[in-house]
């Protein structure tokens, strides 16, 4: 078993581990108090396991990102009030980024916050949306607008769930470890270059992978847990990337729209003359070695550009961009304007 501390130093109380292993997780839950535990379950995860259906108290929540709204945050509180669910009790999301997000908000607006534990089941949660504390939702066509930062009392990451997770899925993922090598570590982006072989084939070099995400995600939030700062650099790949997502009504999944998002904001950055040409072929070789797609045309050039100007980083200013001058190096890019991005996207059009 592996372990990783989110260490909140200005509010010690908040401060978590992360543990990383393989199935445990049935143990750990059998630990909690069956009338004081409540759980919000995806329903595929629910299918496969047959452990989950012997739990009690649970809300099997059926994801897609058109799912992730308020409707459903209120039908999870709705749960838990018709459950007695009382401000001692705690909420236990299992499943993925999505499961993780709506039940963590819930958690923290509920009787004004209950303790809340999270049990990734996929590589993207792993390794990303489950450790930091950002919970909520998409609120129409925005990505993430409306939620809080709540930290969960602890992260249990048990691989097994990896293996019933589809290609695609697990790809989805692939794409958010790439990002923390490209902008924290270059020797972390040498090894994923050097062993994508094993990677792809869930080798056990991922349980190394994940502790590595988990240790820099930690990293980051201890230094800024309400993303004034360095944490933005996390949404590298996003900001274009949350636009791809919704101009293609959510055809594209969120990590290949990140992984299209960071190939795209890094040439953009050139454009700008803020990136090196080097940095971009870099970045290039990495996505075309997981076999990630570079390009996207837009299909409503105002639903594209509108989905950025409206990016929940965005200021009075303009936008904010994550990009790297070197790998391994993160920087921001504030006061974007608008027009900038769009000539830059006409421009790949031509």
């Amino acid at each position: 078993m592996k372990t990783v501390k989110v260490d909140l130093r200005k509010e010690i109380d908040n401060s978590y581990e992360i543990l990383i292993g393989s199935d445990f997780i049935k143990g750990i839950l059998a630990d909690f108090d069956p009338n004081a535990t409540f759980y919000v379950i995806d329903k595929n995860v629910f299918n496969l396991y047959p452990f989950l259906r012997e739990l009690k108290n649970k809300y099997i929540f059926e994801t897609s990102e058109k799912s992730k709204n308020i409707n459903s945050v209120a039908e999870i509180l709705n749960f838990l009030k018709n459950s007695n669910c009382l401000r001692d009790s705690k909420l236990v999301a299992v499943g993925g980024g999505i499961i993780g997000d709506v039940a963590g908000f819930a958690a923290s607006i509920f009787m004004r916050g209950i303790d809340y534990y999270q049990v990734p089941t996929t590589l993207l949660s792993m390794v990303d949306s489950s450790v930091g504390g950002k919970t909520g939702v998409n609120l129409g066509d925005t990505k993430n607008l409306v939620g809080s930062f709540y930290q969960p009392k602890a992260v249990y990451i048990d691989m097994k769930f990896l293996n019933t997770l589809s290609f695609e899925e697990y790809k989805n993922g692939l794409a958010e470890v790439v990002k923390y090598a490209v902008m924290f570590d270059e020797s972390f982006y040498n090894m994923l270059i050097e062993n994508y072989a094993e990677v792809e084939q869930r080798g056990n070099i991922l349980q190394d992978i994940i502790l590595k995400c988990c240790q820099i995600k930690a990293d980051v939030v201890k230094e800024d847990e309400k993303e004034k700062g360095r944490r933005m650099l996390l949404n590298f790949g996003h900001t274009f990337g949350h636009a791809i997502e919704v101009d293609s009504e959510h055809k594209i999944k969120h990590g290949f729209a990140v992984a299209t998002g960071m190939y795209l904001e890094t040439l953009f950055g050139q454009f700008m003359k803020q990136v090196d040409s080097d940095v971009t072929d870099k970045i290039r070789i990495i996505l075309e070695r997981y076999g990630f797609e570079l390009n996207y045309k837009y299909l409503d050039e105002e639903k594209f550009i509108g989905a950025i100007a409206m990016d929940k980083k965005a200021r009075q200013s303009g936008v904010v961009l994550a990009l790297t001058q070197k790998v391994g190096s993160g920087m921001l890019l504030k006061g974007v304007e608008l027009n900038f991005i769009r000539e830059f996207f006409v421009s790949l059009r031509s």
